[in-house]
């Protein structure tokens, strides 16, 4: 049970963290404040939570039913396939950039 709660807990950080994306997007950025570095700390750490979590989820699922756990699995592996399609669309514009 110890690896569901920590992949339900991962994945409600995961999920707070982009909330926070969603609102410092609509955020004027200039060189005068220091919402750039916390932008990638915050990144970082949202990087960080979502292979957290899609590891536990792993672990997660021999462990016996509870709600939190199927629920830890559905968003972590939804986060984790999202983030993978955000990075091959990234690298997909680069190869564009310099191809």
């Amino acid at each position: 049970m110890k690896h569901t709660k920590r992949s339900f807990h991962f994945a409600i950080i995961s999920s707070v963290l982009l909330v926070v994306f969603t609102i410092l997007s609509q955020t004027t950025r200039t060189v005068d404040n220091n919402i750039n570095d916390i932008t990638g700390y915050l990144m970082t750490l949202f990087f960080v939570t979502i292979l957290m979590g899609f590891f536990f989820s792993i672990l997660s699922i021999k462990e016996n039913y509870h709600w939190k756990k199927y629920l830890g699995i559905g968003i972590n592996f939804f986060l984790v396939i999202m983030t993978g399609i955000a990075i091959a669309g990234n690298l997909q514009d680069i190869i564009k950039v310099f191809g």
